[in-house]
């Protein structure tokens, strides 16, 4: 055998033999995943969102697929945001879009029979802050903001 293979075979056996006498973290908690389960959706709090709809329509965004609808979900999204939150709603149809940006407070809703289209343009998803960074004062004003 190879000295090379020797050493792998040495290290993997090792490896095994601590994996067998080592127990799992959660044995030496003294409970089992599963058992903890309840107590961690008892923790969950649901969010809670205005009652207030922003249609993506109603910014500008187009069914169909076609049309990219990127900028109108950028300002229902903002919108929104401004209002003190709510939901952006995404009608009935096909939307073509890039990356999306949520704010806080902001449920993006998904109606039935929706659909949205990821762009398959990698321009698509360039973050603003990379589009700003020729600008070096405007990418560090814009940077202080977030």
């Amino acid at each position: 055998m190879k000295p090379a293979h020797a050493i792998m075979l040495t290290i993997l056996t090792v490896l095994c033999v601590v994996l067998m006498i080592v127990p799992p973290s959660y044995a030496l908690a003294g409970r089992a995943p599963w058992e903890q389960a309840d107590e961690i959706v008892r923790r969950i709090v649901v969010p809670t969102f205005p009652d207030r709809d922003f249609t993506i329509t109603d910014f500008g965004a187009v069914p169909g697929g076609e049309i990219p609808c990127t900028e109108a979900l950028r300002r229902a999204v903002e919108a929104c945001h401004e209002a003190g939150g709510g939901r952006v709603v995404v009608p009935e149809g096909r939307f073509l879009t890039g990356a999306i940006h949520l704010k806080s407070n902001v449920n993006l809703h998904i109606s039935q029979g929706a659909v949205l289209l990821f762009s398959q343009n990698p321009r698509d998803y360039i973050s603003r802050i990379s589009k700003r960074a020729t600008n070096s004062n405007m990418s560090k004003t814009f940077i202080s903001r977030m």
